[in-house]
């Protein structure tokens, strides 16, 4: 007898407990119907959106659809007010697909690789550009040695000339003296 009264109370507690799981679930669907009106969404519109999600998020990633749960919730402000409706979504992974491991790796090996390629290519601009201004250098130097010796064989023509005009004028006035 005395078991019978403590199972009575414990029956009792269990009953509080899934009324107030159930009163909680009401509570529950009937925030998500508000929601739903205020941001103009139905149901059906709600169910379509999370099967899309889903088909997006299963291309590469496994996932177990029955434990996935996507539903408007309201995002409570700072000030405790609530504010505007948000999509909310548990989406448990079971694993990552291997396919998209493998791409993920693939792709991040081209990267790799791609850089390495520009890596090089810079590095041989830059020795092309070292090359081009050690030559660029090299035709500065002997355009100024091609100026110097232009200016010393106008000097040298200038001073044979001046020998020239002074052994003709010698020989014009030994001329006239004579």
């Amino acid at each position: 007898m005395f078991e019978s009264i403590i199972n009575f109370f414990k029956n009792m507690k269990k009953t509080e407990k899934e009324q107030v799981k159930s009163k909680d679930a009401a509570k529950e669907r009937l925030h998500l119907v508000l929601m739903q009106d205020r941001a103009n969404v139905s149901a059906d519109f709600l169910d379509l959106m999370k099967q899309e999600i889903i088909e997006v998020i299963k291309k590469y990633i496994d996932v177990d659809e029955n434990a996935i749960d996507v539903r408007l919730t309201n995002k409570s402000k700072s000030d405790g007010t609530t504010g505007a409706p948000a999509l909310y979504a548990n989406i448990p992974i079971v694993s990552i697909k291997e396919d998209v491991k493998n791409g993920m790796a693939r792709e991040e090996k081209e990267n790799k690789e791609e850089i390495n390629t520009k890596t090089e290519n810079i590095e041989e601009n830059n020795s092309e550009k070292e090359q081009i201004e050690t030559v660029q250098q090299t035709i500065q130097e002997n355009v100024q040695k091609i100026n110097e010796i232009e200016q010393n064989i106008e000097q040298t023509s200038n001073e044979q000339q001046d020998e020239k005009m002074d052994s003709n004028m010698q020989q014009n006035n030994g001329q006239i003296a004579n």
